[in-house]
């Protein structure tokens, strides 16, 4: 039956490229971290300012437009499967990175001061890496899906993005629950940033076998194949001379 062939169709995209999707879930995970944790995050960076808080939430925002054209110029250029890695690894090095920012400790404001710094620089590269990465999961998954399935591979995006949220409220409540609302203040709200670091590293993984798309691969071979005369560069550079 049709229905059954859409199926074995679905499974063989998923085994081959369940990475993509898992690293997906982290990336929205360790996205949503910051939110469920904007509590202890006020006190330990922000002095207590909730203002301070959600401008440096907004900071990923500014990034987010940057990050999907450079990662989209990467992905056109060389690759998605280099786009999509290039985007998770930023992605977990801005998330476990704040995990291990210092705060102000026995009146040394300026650990506080330096940690502060080093969020906003975090969460720019989180915002770049998160616009980057929805940005070429799209076209990937949208390049090697057949068309008669071709809705039901690209909802798994916003599947496993709402899985990521979910993960990072379940990892949130449980750390609480753990270690005490008291000690989630002081020091565990470290822990679901660092604990990013282990889907983390399965999804880069994975993601270094991913085969690239035959329609990319199609592609990049009529292009190498035009002659110079007949490239969009070429032509643009004899109008303006």
């Amino acid at each position: 039956m049709a229905s059954d062939s859409v199926s074995r169709d679905l499974l063989a995209v998923l085994r081959i490229y369940w990475s993509l999707l898992l690293g997906n879930i982290v990336e929205w995970y360790e996205y949503a971290i910051y939110g469920h944790l904007a509590s202890s995050l006020e006190k330990n960076f922000f002095k207590g300012s909730a203002i301070g808080l959600w401008l440096g939430f907004g900071v990923t925002f500014l990034a987010r437009p940057l990050g999907g054209i450079v990662l989209g110029v990467v992905g056109d250029r060389w690759g998605r499967s280099t786009a999509v890695n290039i985007s998770i690894v930023g992605m977990l090095v801005g998330t476990v990175g704040q995990g291990c920012l210092p705060t102000p400790i026995n009146g040394a404001e300026w650990l506080g001061d330096l940690g502060l710094v080093l969020l906003v620089v975090l969460r720019f590269i989180q915002g770049l890496s998160a616009a980057g990465e929805i940005v070429t999961i799209t076209t990937f998954l949208t390049e090697v899906c057949s068309p008669r399935m071709l809705c039901r591979g690209v909802s798994l995006i916003a599947m496993t993005v709402n899985l990521g949220f979910l993960s990072a409220k379940a990892v949130t409540f449980i750390v609480e629950a753990a270690f005490g609302a008291e000690a989630v203040e002081q020091w565990a709200w470290r822990v679901p940033f660092w604990l990013a670091i282990i889907p983390g590293m399965i999804a880069i993984m994975g993601r270094r076998h991913v085969p690239e798309s035959g329609m990319f691969l199609e592609m990049k071979e009529k292009l190498q194949a035009l002659p110079e005369q007949e490239t969009f560069v070429s032509k643009l550079k004899q109008t303006v001379t």
